[in-house]
């Protein structure tokens, strides 16, 4: 790689003793952020009811990395004459990558041995994006992606901000030459001898608020849309690190104004455990709300070294502080792998002597990183060389990449088989179905140990031409679709809902061919067709907005039957006095629907299955028995429906909940049959099944 080298030639600006002190080189300040950084994240990801807020451990590292390199980038070319992109790029490599890969080959050499198959393919997705540093944008697809957004975190999940700050790494350096370039021209001067180096930091620092402010203005706007890219964004967070940067051009070192000094470091550091205290996965982020922290963290590196009544620094110095401080980096590599292999084994909530045994492995595998990968490799004299450690990186890189294969090669080794066992099933899966049902929901049929559709693959098993019906939830508008007999239809069924509705549209369509009627579906992620708001995050609005468009084609399309689903363990904003939150939206919209002309089946919501059900059946594939949830806890937290069922006397209602538990418990398997794809949609193969049930539930004419 060639070296991009501006050379400045100017005296340093004149200042005096009293009012700068030398630039620092070690910052005690800035290594007790990272500890206290790093402590927030690890509390909470071990549980979050812990700290709710500790995420924003994150921000303060990015102000602390946009502060650093700005500072490192500022320096060279001011002291030295030069800015070398292949000097930094070199050097970001030879801090990040060597621990960072290190800890990806550990947690995939991890992920052979304890993880179960079906959560194999995901991994190698999000190991795969780790190692080139975009596992933020990887993320980001999966929060747009209803039905990935449910996934569980991979152990690779809290490599996003990684990301982040590498893409940052990438272009942020591209801004200070241009700056550098655009001051010689305006000087007419030769690239390389700009003398005004006051003017240059003007310029930089004119180019860098530009950024910071673009950034968090688009912040500020995806949040508020409800956009659940904004979290992973590049784009809506490097302001935060921006900031960083803006203030290492700011900054001068001084011994005066202690009293202010030791203030601001004070009240930065509330400012911080404010945040992580009272902010929680409910509060919009980043947006407005990363400002506190961003601004605590910037208070604090900005107070510089305290000291005398009122200073922080006999905490922030002290041995164990700066220990963890050295370490932060390594740990924040290690501890989320640990949590997640916790979570994934145990299944369930740490408890206290958990949490210690966490802790422990946690640091452990730390301080060995720190000792055993990022120390040396900072220090050996092998990789000083700037072309060795770039090309050495990229090979690393290439070589942990093609690893990552190992992932969704061992799910392979099974997969074959489970297919043709799928195969050898999938003809008569009624038949077997039926006789489960009638000998005690079996999980096998006919001494035939075999499941489909196959466990690995239960994600894909939805209905394709009614899924591109479905709207993301942040989505204000809902697709019409239609199915059936559409020419010449002796009546038109609406199928209005959320991804509940979605899974019994193909089975209402096969009836509706059957009778000549025509099926119009109004299906839209996360969204019951409820005319009050959801109790969620902002991006729920799209909902309400959606839900009033609805009605009104609804009352449009004049529809002779409309059936309507959706998942029943949702909470509604409260009308006024009424018990049961969103029963009276409910009964609105339906009594709306009957006062039409409408007829209107509303469908009770299926079961819903354990948290890991798949997950558990690719474990137990012999025994699937194992994977069952007591009835109780399936159908628990579903009074909203009855109680807007009394407040709509025109409306009848069904229920299929005998085709999925019996009275104690509701199967995985049934009948060699997948009853669940996830926690609660089921899998389109067993949905099916119930035809034969819809047939009698849809009015025989219309």
């Amino acid at each position: 790689m060639t070296a991009t080298t501006i050379r400045l030639s100017a005296p340093p600006e004149s200042t005096t003793a009293r009012e700068t002190a030398p630039p620092r080189k070690f910052r005690p300040e800035v290594q007790a952020l990272r500890a206290l950084a790093v402590l927030l994240v690890l509390v909470y990801h071990i549980d979050p009811a812990l700290l709710p807020g500790g995420y924003i451990g994150v921000d303060v590292f990015f102000v602390i990395s946009g502060f650093l390199i700005t500072g490192h980038l500022w320096r060279e070319a001011s002291s030295t004459g030069r800015v070398s992109l292949k000097k930094f790029w070199a050097a970001r490599a030879r801090r990040i990558l060597p621990a960072s890969l290190v800890a990806t080959v550990g947690t995939i050499a991890l992920a052979l041995v304890l993880l179960p198959l079906d959560l194999l393919q995901l991994w190698w997705r999000h190991a795969l994006a780790s190692v080139v540093y975009v596992e933020n944008w990887a993320l980001a697809a999966d929060a747009v992606d209803y039905q990935a957004a449910g996934n569980e975190p991979t152990a690779f999940q809290h490599f996003w901000s990684l990301g982040v700050e590498e893409q940052f790494y990438l272009f942020w350096p591209l801004l200070v030459v241009l700056a550098i370039r655009l001051w010689s021209l305006r000087a007419r001067r030769p690239a390389g001898e700009v003398r005004d180096t006051a003017g240059l930091r003007g310029l930089l620092l004119g180019i860098f608020a530009l950024v910071v402010v673009a950034s968090l203005v688009w912040s500020v706007v995806e949040v508020r849309a409800g956009n659940p890219v904004a979290y992973y964004s590049t784009l809506t967070r490097v302001w935060e690190l921006g900031a960083g940067g803006v203030l290492a051009l700011l900054m001068r070192d001084t011994d005066r104004f202690r009293s202010v000094r030791n203030t601001m470091a004070v009240g930065g550091v509330a400012m911080i455990v404010a945040a992580a205290c009272l902010f929680s996965d409910a509060t919009p982020f980043p947006g407005i709300a990363a400002l506190v922290p961003v601004l605590g963290t910037s208070a604090v590196i900005a107070a510089g070294r305290t000291s005398g009544p009122g200073s922080l620094r006999r905490i922030a110095e002290s041995w164990v502080v700066q220990r963890i401080g050295d370490v932060s980096y390594s740990l924040y590599l290690w501890h989320f792998p640990v949590v997640v292999f916790f979570a994934v084994r145990a299944n369930r909530t740490p408890e206290p002597p958990d949490v210690l045994a966490l802790l422990v492995v946690s640091f452990a595998l730390a301080i060995a990183s720190y000792v055993l990968v990022e120390r040396p490799v900072r220090t050996l004299a092998w990789f000083r060389s700037d072309s060795r450690m770039l090309v050495s990186a990229l090979l690393a890189m290439v070589l942990v990449a093609g690893l990552t294969f190992a992932l969704p090669l061992r799910a392979q080794s099974v997969m074959g088989e489970w297919d043709q066992r799928a195969e050898s099933v999938a003809a008569d899966v009624d038949t077997r179905v039926n006789e489960s049902l009638g000998n005690g929901f079996a999980p096998f049929v006919d001494g035939d140990t075999a499941i489909t559709p196959n466990p690995l693959r239960a994600a894909d098993d939805q209905a394709p031409d009614v899924e591109r019906c479905l709207a993301p939830q942040e989505d204000e508008t809902t697709p019409v679709c239609e199915f059936g007999e559409t020419d010449n239809p002796v009546a038109t069924v609406a199928v209005v809902g959320d991804s509940h509705a979605e899974m019994f549209t193909e089975p209402i369509a096969t009836v509706a061919a059957e009778r000549g009627w025509r099926v119009v579906s109004f299906l839209h992620s996360g969204c019951p067709y409820n005319a009050e708001r959801r109790v969620s995050n902002s991006s729920v609005e799209g909902c309400f907005t959606a839900n009033e468009q609805t009605r009104a084609e609804l009352a449009s399309l004049k529809p002779d039957l409309v059936v309507t689903t959706s998942y029943e363990n949702l909470g509604f904003e409260r009308r006024e006095s009424e018990e049961q939150p969103g029963a009276a939206g409910y009964a609105e919209v339906w009594n709306e629907l009957v006062k039409a002309g409408a007829k209107v089946l509303v469908i009770r919501d299926t079961p819903q299955a354990s948290g890991s059900v798949v997950t558990c059946v690719t474990e137990n594939y012999e025994n699937p028995e194992q994977c069952a949830k007591s009835s109780r806890q399936a159908l628990d937290g579903r009074e909203v429906v009855p109680a807007a069922l009394e407040q709509a006397p025109g409306v009848r209602s069904v229920e299929f909940w005998d085709r999925f538990c019996d009275e104690t418990t509701c199967p995985a398997v049934i009948g060699n049959t997948l009853v669940y794809r996830d926690i609660h949609h089921v899998s389109r193969t067993y949905m099916r099944t119930l035809v034969d049930d819809l047939r009698e539930a849809l009015p025989k004419t219309l």
